[in-house]
């Protein structure tokens, strides 16, 4: 059942620096959600993109929707909300099951009992919240199995699965936050997927791809091979790092260093400036392969590194992480433009409006049913369509 035109969705990332929402809605004969409403709201509750403060975060969420429905005219049916703080990562766990049916036939019964198992091998699961669990290469009866396995017949099924998982103590924050703000929640979503929706091509994530998205107080990285995630990772360094490294440098306030490191500040040695942010980046992008050295890809990944966020445009970051990184390196630019008809334009709001993407379909029951299936199964079977 398609989607009702007069029915809202509501995307919302909670940043270190800032909350940004966008609201959608799909209209009859567009490939794309339309972008009806936009909010951006510096924030200060957040720490290296964790909530500090419940109060003032949930203050700014209920503005932030608010202000979508009165700038649009259009009530909210489905609020997603992303996750990109420090602790979100990801782990990689085998598990196996008999299957079921009398004939021998695949059903995804058999998929669940699989990943149940594997899950029991994710480190330190007790203290986690799985965010997603997507199931990534198939065997049975010991064999590779490319593809589609409901259907084919077998005995044994092993499932090797990337378990996506945030500290359980930073998601009952969250949680605690969205219930003061009242609002329901229809999903939570790892930022870096959301944004990998408008930024990435199905060509980049077939040959290997790396996102990695700088943020005001965290830098998380994506990496995609054969049409599906092998890593989610954050590191604790972003944007106001820089910051911080320029007023110490040149002892200069944090204001004048954020526009100093904007190109924008007051006069100082352009060498010694491009000096202080090549030693933050190179710091960031060792950090960044030891991230890829946790599944073999460093250097290898044959379409290279994509960058987006607040802080991607610093000077000289192209330069620096494809001498660090030894990859080609794109900074994401203009793919909003394209998607959203001129509605968006900074790479920055790809999280929020990526999220729009994967709010289920039809009436409030089948959007209940839609939810109750595994993560996976639900985005790849829904963003195929949405592939640029």
């Amino acid at each position: 059942m398609a989607r009702n035109p007069h029915d809202m969705i509501v995307g919302i990332d909670i940043g270190s620096g800032s909350l940004r929402a966008v609201g959608c809605i799909y209209e009859e004969g567009l490939r794309y959600p339309s972008v009806i409403a936009s909010y951006k709201k510096s924030i200060e509750g957040i720490e290296r993109g964790n909530i500090s403060d419940t109060d003032e975060v949930s203050n700014a969420v209920v503005d932030a929707i608010a202000t979508l429905e009165e700038e649009s005219g259009h009530d909210t049916l489905h609020t997603l909300i992303s996750l990109g703080a420090t602790g979100l990562s990801s782990s990689h766990a085998s598990g196996h099951a008999q299957v079921s049916r009398g004939d021998a036939t695949v059903t995804d019964l058999d998929i669940e009992n699989a990943i149940k198992d594997a899950n029991k091998g994710v480190p330190d699961i007790r203290n986690k919240a799985v965010v997603h669990t997507i199931p990534m290469k198939y065997k049975l009866d010991g064999a590779d199995v490319p593809g589609d396995i409901i259907g084919m017949r077998g005995n044994k099924l092993e499932v090797k699965t990337l378990f996506v998982t945030y500290p359980q103590g930073f998601m009952n924050t969250l949680k605690k936050t969205l219930e003061k703000a009242q609002v329901k929640v229809t999903d939570i979503v790892a930022g870096p997927i959301a944004e990998s929706i408008p930024l990435l091509t199905k060509k980049q994530k077939v040959a290997g791809v790396a996102l990695v998205n700088i943020g005001a107080g965290v830098t998380s990285l994506l990496v995609y091979e054969n049409n599906v995630p092998l890593l989610v990772s954050t590191i604790p360094v972003g944007g106001d790092d820089i910051t911080k490294d320029i007023a110490l440098g040149l002892k200069v306030t944090l204001e004048d260093a954020e526009e100093i490191k904007l190109g924008k500040g007051p006069m100082h040695s352009k060498r010694r400036v491009e000096e202080i942010i090549e030693a933050r980046l190179e710091d960031m992008c060792v950090k960044l392969s030891k991230e890829l050295d946790r599944i073999h890809r460093r250097e290898l990944l044959p379409a290279g590194v994509v960058v987006c966020g607040s802080s991607s445009l610093v000077p000289r970051l192209e330069i620096v992480f494809r001498s660090e990184l030894k990859l080609p390196i794109k900074i994401a630019s203009n793919e909003l433009v394209r998607l959203t008809g001129d509605s968006l334009r900074d790479a920055g709001w790809a999280r929020v409006y990526g999220l729009t993407f994967l709010a289920p379909q039809g009436n409030e029951k089948e959007a209940f049913q839609e939810l109750m299936t595994a993560f996976w199964h639900r985005v790849k079977n829904f963003i195929v369509q949405f592939l640029p």
